[in-house]
């Protein structure tokens, strides 16, 4: 007989029955690598569910095929039959070949911890168990927005340090002139035409190389297949320094994205930017400031100490012995307890990650053993909107989680929850092949909940204006240049009680699994475009175009798809970059031998958390996110949260200080206007570039409406601004020859 139906039952830690919850009932495809969904239902007041299909739903390719069954718990509760939970609790083991018409997965206990809360408890990890993990209290907390305050602070934290020093990154652009604090009497907007190198302090690389014999430990990412890391670089320099030891971190897909530093085990600093020179801008993003490299990048960071400086450095203890080089986890210190005020800066945190699975293993009897990995900064998001009361605010270099996207719109329709603000900061353009598309579909279905449920909701980007070269003077009137600004920071604020930032952003790579369907058709959807504006000849285009597309569905018969895909990406890379690929294969031939797991990386089935009934989970990369609370779950309000939001909206707003209707949350929900304030402010700006106004003292960049436009050009001709006025390149100035390099070619923003 033919299976048609999934049972079972959900109780609490005390054996009670949970109703409301959502089930879904799945096939696991035997030929593609997806989730097919056969029924979805709720659990009954006892905690029981039934969830009956057709056998139609899972014979798509065989007749007589018998089903692979897996059951999905997502929460929180919804009594309301027309809600349903997003957030993932737990999945059951497979079950293949299931001959059973009904089949049975027995007694799910789910502790209602894992349910409801705003603290993460790695759910899917431990169901049963409801702890919050790493959470650390009497925390003293800076915020260093933008890299121009991060870059020094790293380097004199280094400079400090007595005991040791452990530096995770991405990259870090040794021996090649990258300076990263400049001295005071320094003036980046007038630097001077000789002797400008001696306005630059002892760089990090420096500081490091002359630590003269301490213990520090250098992890950088090696990217598989490519020239671009800065492994090579790292290891070569610091080859000869007493003390210094460098590694580096290569999974396949999983990237070392993560990017911090810890000195003497008692102060962090949880960084958004690789140590790069590009990535050195202050609040004002001029476009003419001489400590950048041509790039306007606005980012977020942390400085922390205090107990929760010891998760750090156990997560890179645990990351460095993934690489095969063991490391003792040094035992974490004792910390005062920091008093707790409400305006001050001292809070309880979660510190949280995005681990690949099958990377933390145990080396030493205090190490890690994570098979599964975590992804708790997922969860923490989750956790987050669903709490949400008054508003949500978020800024982020790319936008494509379909989780977050769910997480919100399920918010937005439950009607018992007051309606929210929501204010979103994005990139025009994100700089990866398939996310800008992504993301403008992700906003729009975001617009049409909010109108749905008279949610108010605002989209903005980041501008710079500056005054051009050589304007004002001799009665001719000022002009000014506009330029994007680059929103690198991984930042989320809700309700000025909840907020987090650090090196994740809100892609599938960040939050739970690599989008590398999206990333691969992305880069062949670009390629095609980019031929079309090429030819002259639409006649031969649409040709070439149909025969691509035959093609193209041909293939997709015979192979899977992602199989197809991977092969359409090594064919373009052949055809289009062969200069380039060769140089990549000579640069990178130590990476072949990660080709196996980069092929397991494409071949694994997506999953929206870290399972323990998976074999094998999916790809993705390293992330870490501190977590900070004001006031809730039972914690000590502080002033942490508030001071962030203040000072990214006293940037992003053009204010020295905000007015006092920003400064403070009303405490209805029904009287909050901010993206009414928001909207009226982008108006202005807009209006401020058309008129030639000037801008504010120190060029505060402008936030501007979102559109759905992905090319500059474009997105100002939507605003109705002159598009003579954009430039493409901030001023470059060479250290080498204290000359200014004023070209405005594109400048093609790196991928990280």
């Amino acid at each position: 007989m033919a299976n048609i139906s999934i049972h079972g039952r959900v109780i609490d830690e005390q054996g009670a029955g949970i109703a409301g919850l959502t089930v879904r009932a799945l096939d696991f495809d035997p030929f593609f690598s997806e989730d097919d969904v056969l029924g979805v239902g709720k659990t009954e007041g006892d905690g029981t569910f039934l969830i009956s299909y057709s056998p139609d739903a899972y014979r798509t390719w065989k007749v007589d095929r018998n089903p692979d069954l897996v059951a999905q718990i997502f929460g929180p509760i919804h009594t309301d039959p027309a809600l349903f939970g997003t957030r993932l609790l737990h999945e059951t083991k497979e079950a293949t070949d299931v001959t059973d018409s009904n089949h049975e997965v027995g007694t799910i206990t789910i502790h209602r911890n894992n349910i409801e809360g705003w603290l993460v408890t790695h759910t899917t990890l431990n169901p049963a168990v409801g702890n919050p993990v790493a959470l650390y209290h009497h925390n003293r907390i800076t915020h260093l927005i933008d890299g121009a305050k991060m870059f020094p602070a790293v380097t004199d934290a280094a400079e400090g340090a007595t005991e040791s020093i452990n530096l995770m990154t991405l990259f870090f652009d040794v021996d090649n002139g990258f300076l990263t604090k400049f001295k005071s009497s320094f003036n980046p907007l007038n630097p001077p035409s000789t002797g400008c190198k001696q306005a630059a302090e002892p760089s990090l690389e420096e500081v490091l190389k002359n630590k003269g014999g301490k213990p520090v430990n250098i992890l950088v990412t090696n990217l598989p297949l490519s020239a671009e890391d800065t492994v090579t670089e790292v290891a070569e320099f610091f080859a000869q320094t007493p003390g210094v030891r460098t590694n580096a971190f290569n999974k396949g897909f999983a990237l070392l994205h993560a990017k911090a530093i810890v000195v003497d085990g008692d102060h962090a600093i949880l960084m958004g930017s690789p140590l790069k020179q590009y990535y050195f801008s202050d609040t004002s993003h001029a476009i003419r400031d001489a400590r950048h490299k041509g790039s306007l990048m606005h980012d977020v960071n942390t400085d922390l100490k205090g107990p929760a400086v010891s998760h750090i450095e156990k997560t890179f203890a645990s990351i460095w012995n993934a690489t095969g080089k063991p490391m003792l986890i040094p035992p974490p210190k004792t910390f005062p307890d920091l008093p707790v005020t409400p305006n001050g800066d001292v809070a309880s945190v979660q510190v949280l990650r995005t681990l690949p699975g099958g990377s933390i293993k145990r080396v030493n009897p205090s190490d890690e053993d994570l098979p599964y990995g975590e992804t708790g900064i997922l969860e923490a998001y989750e956790r987050a909107i669903a709490n949400a009361q008054h508003y949500i605010y978020i800024e982020n270099q790319y936008f494509t989680s379909p989780e977050i996207v769910d997480a919100l719109i399920a918010r937005m329709k439950d009607t018992t929850k007051p309606r929210l603000q929501i204010i979103l900061v994005l990139n025009l353009r994100p700089d990866l092949p398939g996310y800008p598309d992504r993301q403008i579909d992700n906003v729009n279905q975001l617009r049409s909940a909010a109108k749905a449920g008279g949610h108010q909701l605002g989209v903005y980007t980041l501008w710079s204006r500056s005054e051009k070269a050589g304007s004002g003077g001799a009665g001719n009137p000022r002009r000014y240049d506009v330029m994007p600004v680059y929103v690198h920071s991984k930042v989320a604020i809700i309700d000025d009680v909840w907020a987090t930032a650090g090196s994740a952003n809100l892609d599938g790579t960040s939050m739970n699994y690599h989008e590398i369907g999206l990333i691969i058709t992305g880069s062949i959807l670009d390629r095609a475009i980019e031929k079309a504006k090429l030819t002259n000849d639409p006649g031969k285009f649409l040709w070439e175009l149909f025969w691509y597309l035959f093609f193209f569905v041909f293939k997709q018969i015979l192979f899977d798809l992602k199989t197809l895909l991977v092969l359409l990406f090594v064919a373009y890379k052949l055809i289009f970059d062969f200069k380039e690929t060769l140089e990549t294969i000579r640069e990178t031939l130590g990476d072949v031998a990660d080709i196996p797991q980069l092929i397991a990386d494409v071949f694994t089935r997506t999953a929206r958390h870290a399972l323990p009934s998976r074999s094998r989970q999916p790809s993705r990369s390293v992330e870490l996110n501190l977590v900070m609370y004001s006031g809730i779950a039972g914690l000590p309000e502080n002033g942490v949260v508030k001071a962030l939001r203040h000072q990214l909206w006293q940037e992003h707003l053009g204010f020295s200080s905000l007015p006092d209707n920003l400064k403070t949350l009303p405490a209805d929900p029904a009287a909050t206007t901010w993206v009414a304030d928001w909207d009226a402010a982008a108006i202005r700006h807009v209006e401020a570039i058309k008129n030639e106004q000037a801008p504010p003292a120190g060029h505060a960049p402008h936030l501007l409406p979102w559109k759905p436009e992905t090319d500059p050009k474009e997105y100002l001709a939507a605003l109705k601004i002159r598009t003579s006025t954009l430039r493409n390149k901030a001023q470059k100035f060479d250290f080498k020859t204290c000359k200014v390099d004023d070209k405005k070619d594109l400048l093609p923003w790196p991928i990280i």
